[in-house]
């Protein structure tokens, strides 16, 4: 099917899609060393829990938690 529609005169069009990026571009700056363990516990976490390891993941989430700065549920109470 065709049709006989001119193209507007407004912007050209843009692409639905943005470039595809390739392995290693995004990091274009080293890491902290905190951010790169964050990084490596992330991972850690994502096995344990696709292995169903509820308790490793609690003790992983909680370490992430410290990391950056955050108290764990229930202890933020008891150390006021």
């Amino acid at each position: 099917m065709t049709t006989d529609r001119t193209p507007s005169g407004g912007m050209d069009p843009t692409p639905a899609q943005p470039a595809s990026v390739g392995l290693g571009e995004l990091a274009m700056v080293d890491p902290s060393p905190r951010a790169a363990v964050v990084a490596s516990l992330a991972g850690t976490l994502s096995r344990a829990v696709a292995l169903g390891d509820g308790e490793g993941a609690r003790v992983v989430h909680e370490a992430i938690g410290r990391l950056l700065g955050l108290e764990p549920e229930g202890r933020a109470s008891s150390r006021r």
